[in-house]
């Protein structure tokens, strides 16, 4: 998919970014298919919610990656804070008993993340390092490219 740059009202640019969140006590909750498919689902949510526009999200066992695009409304600190905090509660309170011997008191996530803003160079690049970046046996984005042409 390709981001470009877009004009509002008030400003020009890009407000892209890639954001990695990590479970609590880094644990494998999103082996259980289950677990990936409603936390997922409850990310994907409050991203609509938010009105951010979602181009890319996988989960490894033990991580979830999120390629958001439009995000000018909403600076990345508060949107993560919404995003952790928003799957958790709901994670905790519904679907607990699917993930009770991995995680333990009231965290779902752990309390860091990782976040970097989207440069339109680089944006492919992200978008396929998300969608591939958790198969066993992958090609390296050139390959990947040189295939696309």
């Amino acid at each position: 998919m390709k981001i470009e740059i877009k004009s509002y009202s008030h400003a020009v640019g890009e407000f892209n970014y890639h954001i990695q969140l990590t479970p609590a006590y880094r644990q494998d909750v999103f082996g259980n298919a289950k677990v990936m498919k409603l936390t997922l689902a409850y990310v994907s949510s409050k991203i609509e919610e938010l009105k951010v526009k979602i181009v890319e999200i996988r989960a490894g066992p033990d991580h979830l990656h999120i390629f958001v695009a439009d995000c000018k409304n909403i600076a990345p600190c508060k949107l993560i804070q919404q995003l952790k905090g928003f799957s958790s509660r709901m994670m905790r309170k519904n679907h607990w008993d699917l993930f009770r011997g991995y995680l333990w008191g009231d965290k779902f996530w752990s309390e860091g993340y990782f976040c970097r803003s989207i440069g339109s160079t680089t944006t492919e690049a992200v978008e396929y390092y998300i969608k591939h970046g958790q198969d066993k046996h992958w090609e390296d984005y050139e390959t990947y490219q040189r295939r696309l042409n």
